[in-house]
């Protein structure tokens, strides 16, 4: 890997052998509304382009704020018509508590507490926005 970084030619979606459908800039619009789609159906939540998808991944340890994360999706879902789709491991402690958080709205959250590259992939190009 590159450190603080990612392999451009790996991730490019015009390419990306994860993508439900590759896309480029002339087919962005379209493109990621499909591999939202894809994306939603994947994981088990309600497909609906309408519906903003945040996507995080990423290592559940403390200097990640996962902790910080957790408690403010049930904030953010008293607030907005969202859905959440979380990837990643370490902490037990954090993994427990992301699949607490899906038990709690399983229309709207999905942690997926294992590594899952092609997943990975498949979040990025279908998010909405990106959780870092």
């Amino acid at each position: 890997g590159i450190v603080n970084g990612m392999d451009v030619s790996e991730w490019d979606p015009t390419k990306d052998k994860f993508l439900a459908v590759n896309y480029d800039i002339t087919t962005a619009l379209e493109g990621k509304a499909l591999n939202k789609e894809a994306l939603q159906a994947e994981v088990g939540l309600p497909v609906d382009r309408k519906v903003p998808l945040v996507a995080f991944i990423g290592r559940l340890e403390e200097q990640k704020g996962p902790d910080v994360m957790i408690a403010a999706i049930p904030e953010i879902l008293k607030e907005e018509d969202v859905q959440i789709v979380l990837l990643g491991t370490g902490k037990k402690k954090f993994e427990r508590l992301l699949k607490s958080i899906e038990e709690k709205f399983p229309s709207k959250v999905r942690a997926v507490v294992r590594f899952n590259a092609p997943l990975a992939h498949q979040m990025m190009a279908g998010a909405d926005v990106l959780a870092v």
